[in-house]
């Protein structure tokens, strides 16, 4: 017997099915490498218990993503056992049970394997704020949906559509950030992530420090009163701007509920209302749709707002059904 060569010990089913989750959680959180995908080719081709398990773990995220566990193509009536004499089905039958607890015992394992996000959302109108712990706070605007990971102990905030204010300047640790591919970095820091409809993602410091990554180029560290905007098509990049104390207190007038205004044209004005409001406001003139408005108003009153401006404008309201008309008067 040769003492001098170690026994190498095979690779566990649970060590699979964590590696296997492991992978899943990562292409989850952005898209592979080419690096990173010829890993996991090779990691799939070392042991054919890993293909399984690694479809195992996929399945088990997807349901977990959609709540779509039986799929589309579920019909009831086509898992019904058909009746039969009971001597001659019951050792299939008790095969069966055994098949279904082993599947159950693979999911509960998984299911505590794997690093599932939180998801936070808001409805059209609502605000909401949320204590995530190591004096760091998201506050959801109206229609907002985010998912924040937890990755080994490093905080994640995904924002996929809406606008959160992050409020880590009391933070033991810095927060990462994607929006639209992108990835940040705060440490220390009070900002906006942005990510509206039709709209470029956008970032807003209030306080401390934000770092943009930038793909082939050097990151770029965003101070107070800064906004970011990404530019669109080959670019890739990042358009800065310097932010005044008027302007900023504008753009986080929401967290009071109001929404300010200082010289947008009522259309776009009308264009904001609609973020918060399923009551859609028409400008039936076209010129009265260019002229400008300055003011604090609640995101909760597009009838007080209507009013308002048709005051200023010497224009008419009406509400026609479930929508608000504002109209010049002739």
């Amino acid at each position: 017997m040769n003492k001098g060569v170690p026994v190498q010990e095979r690779e566990t089913s649970q060590d699979i099915e964590r590696a296997a989750a492991a992978w899943v959680a990562r292409m989850d959180r952005a898209p592979l490498t080419a690096s990173e995908a010829e890993e996991l080719t090779k990691w799939l081709a070392a042991d054919r218990r890993r293909r399984g398990a690694f479809i195992r773990a996929r399945a088990l995220w997807m349901r977990s993503e959609s709540a779509r566990a039986l799929g589309p193509q579920y019909e009831p009536e086509n898992f019904q056992l058909a009746a039969a004499a009971p001597i001659e089905r019951r050792r299939p039958m008790m095969k069966w049970s055994g098949a279904l607890a082993a599947s159950l015992v693979v999911v509960v394992m998984l299911v505590a394997t794997l690093q599932m996000p939180t998801a936070y959302a808001t409805a059209k109108g609502e605000m909401r704020t949320v204590p995530l712990g190591d004096g760091t706070t998201v506050t959801l605007n109206t229609d907002t949906h985010i998912k924040v990971y937890d990755d080994d102990g490093q905080r994640r905030i995904r924002v996929l559509r809406g606008e959160v204010l992050i409020e880590g300047a009391g933070a033991a640790s810095p927060t990462f950030v994607e929006v639209d591919g992108k990835q940040l970095e705060g440490a220390a820091a009070t900002f906006v992530v942005r990510k509206l409809n039709d709209q470029p993602a956008q970032i807003l410091v209030q306080e401390g420090r934000v770092v943009l990554a930038q793909e082939k180029q050097a990151t770029m560290p965003l101070s107070a009163n800064t906004g970011a905007s990404l530019l669109e098509g080959k670019e890739q990049g990042w358009q800065l701007r310097a932010l005044s104390y008027g302007q900023l207190s504008r753009e986080l007038a929401w967290r009071e509920g109001k929404i300010a205004l200082q010289g947008e044209t009522l259309a776009e004005a009308v264009s904001l209302y609609a973020r918060y409001s399923d009551t859609p406001i028409v400008i039936a003139d076209p010129e009265l749709a260019k002229a400008p408005v300055t003011g604090l108003f609640a995101v909760n009153n597009a009838l007080g707002f209507s009013r308002a401006v048709a005051n200023v404008f010497d224009a008419d309201v009406r509400q026609e059904g479930e929508r608000i008309v504002i109209a010049a008067r002739h």
